[in-house]
């Protein structure tokens, strides 16, 4: 265990934890409900994939109770569902090699997913090859570094060594423990975000629409993380008795998921990466008796009441900026950016977004919202950023899991870079 000194955003992070967590599993059980009947209170069709004619997403909104908190309160949420096919086994005609592909699907889509999943999850896309070029090519899918972990039964904190980071634990940990030692009770992540940006554009759209001309439009790029928390609530790993005889019976289900815990840094977002508190997220897949593997991701999060969160201090901006940015506050200016937070009023913010919005609305007579100038239309297009992002890792996930041809290690052994966790 790593014996680094806890820094000052560290503990807030620790602290934070136990109720983010809490809230978050109480947004999964209240989902796990609602989805099983599909009774949201508003849902809509998100996207459509040609020639998928199996996959569909749908988002939703509703208003759901956190009742393990000491002070129950109901909360407005927004959500979606994506399902699709994820990869079937190939086999010559015939019962008895059908079967014998479907089990060994079985068997190894399950080493895949409840160990190695989390540590190959991020992925370089393809780059032009020139001399002295090195790691330059665009990341993207899910990337997963493990911090800290708590045991059942302890109240000790523990730090993973940097050398583990990138080996996130296997999943059934959760619920067996490791060489006599008890099982997690929830382990802290960092989930870089590859590719996020905010782009609004609100006079602009009507410009647009009206004239033809491009208006003005706020455009950040972002180099932004996520802190999660999972743990065995959120880990799935069931297998069902099932007739054989049905190609279509689910005979197992793995996957994982975790909960959002706010950075405790002030962001420049005020929803988004870091700013989605209480959330969750889940991706699992499904193995049927045919040996066919399909795929079931869900994102539920409180709806938003900003979009960003600017500080009224205008040097403030600087520190939310670079943060975004990617950057750090140069050393020299740390001590002045911890002396500026603790003036009266430095905590104050406020979001041009939404009060834009509502303003266009009002004095357009609800016509702005109908070039897609509202909240619906922005938290929706949030909606699709998270479900492109579940799309792309999904997907490319793929090259990785066929590329292995047996992720139990017994015809030859794991490379390097599966075991290790780096993989980019």
């Amino acid at each position: 265990m790593s014996t680094k000194t806890l820094t000052e955003t560290e503990r807030q992070l620790l602290e934070a934890t136990p109720g983010a967590l809490r809230d978050a599993v109480d947004l999964l059980q209240w989902w796990q409900k609602a989805d099983a009947s599909r009774s949201y209170k508003y849902q809509y069709p998100e996207t459509e994939t040609p020639h998928r004619p199996g996959d569909l997403s749908y988002g939703f909104y509703d208003d759901v109770p956190l009742t393990s908190r000491a002070q129950p309160i109901t909360v407005p949420i927004n959500g979606n569902v994506q399902e699709m096919f994820y990869d079937d086994p190939k086999s010559p005609p015939g019962e008895e090699l059908e079967q014998v592909a479907a089990d060994l699907m079985h068997e190894q889509i399950r080493e895949f997913i409840l160990k190695y999943f989390m540590r190959v999850s991020d992925f370089r896309q393809p780059e032009l090859v020139e001399e002295d070029k090195k790691d330059t090519g665009e990341i993207t899918g899910f990337g997963f570094s493990q911090l800290f972990y708590k045991r059942v039964g302890s109240d000790e904190i523990g730090r993973f060594d940097e050398s583990e980071e990138d080996a996130i634990v296997e999943l059934t940990e959760f619920e067996t423990g490791r060489d006599g030692e008890a099982p997690y009770e929830w382990i802290i992540l960092k989930n870089p975000i590859y590719g996020f940006g905010f782009d609004f554009k609100p006079f602009g759209k009507i410009l647009d629409k009206l004239i033809g001309v491009s208006g003005p439009e706020v455009k950040i790029p972002a180099a932004v993380f996520n802190y999660l928390v999972i743990s065995k609530d959120f880990v799935v790993n069931e297998e069902y008795a099932t007739d054989p005889k049905d190609p279509d019976a689910v005979r197992a289900r793995y996957g994982f998921g975790y909960a959002f815990v706010n950075d405790p840094e002030p962001s420049v977002y005020g929803y988004g990466p870091g700013e989605l508190e209480p959330a969750f997220e889940q991706l699992v897949w499904e193995v049927r008796n045919s040996g066919e593997v399909r795929v079931k991701a869900a994102f539920v999060a409180q709806e938003p009441t900003a979009v960003l969160n600017l500080s009224v201090d205008p040097l403030a901006w600087g520190f939310q900026f670079t943060k975004a940015l990617g950057g750090e506050v140069p050393e020299v200016l740390q001590p002045l950016q911890k002396a500026w937070t603790q003036l009266p009023f430095s905590n104050l913010t406020f979001d041009p977004i939404l009060p834009t919005v509502r303003f266009l609305n009002l004095v357009t007579l609800g016509q702005a919202a109908k070039v897609g100038i509202s909240k619906d239309h922005i938290i929706k297009e949030a909606l699709f950023i998270h479900f492109m992002q579940h799309y792309q890792t999904i997907v490319g996930s793929l090259q990785t899991w066929r590329q292995i041809r047996d992720w139990l290690g017994k015809a030859e052994p794991l490379p390097e870079w599966v075991v290790s966790g780096r993989s980019i």
